[in-house]
């Protein structure tokens, strides 16, 4: 299953970008998001929510890239606690 790690090194998903899909996809996710962001045309300091936001890499993408605020949900704890951590924006 998905995870951000395994039992003896949890959060390693989110240091090594193959780690969790066991290939590199971050250019094709910064590219789906900035088409996506592209077309929204969200306001700088517009707040998104990032459901599934894993360790927050997109949300820290949208802040860097547009100024965008962002609320990241997912449900593996290591996630959430890498990118409080790390990421830009708020996770829970």
């Amino acid at each position: 299953g998905r995870s951000a790690g395994d039992s003896e090194r949890p959060g390693l998903g989110c240091d090594d970008p193959e780690a969790e899909w066991r290939v590199d996809f971050r250019h094709y996710h910064k590219c789906i998001l900035v088409t996506v962001l592209e077309r929204l045309r969200f306001p700088p300091g517009a707040v998104v929510l990032d459901w599934g936001s894993g360790c927050g890499h997109k949300l820290s993408w949208a802040a860097n890239l547009y100024g965008l605020d962002g609320l990241g949900v997912d449900i593996v704890g290591d996630s959430v606690r890498w990118a409080t951590e790390h990421s830009l924006g708020s996770y829970c």
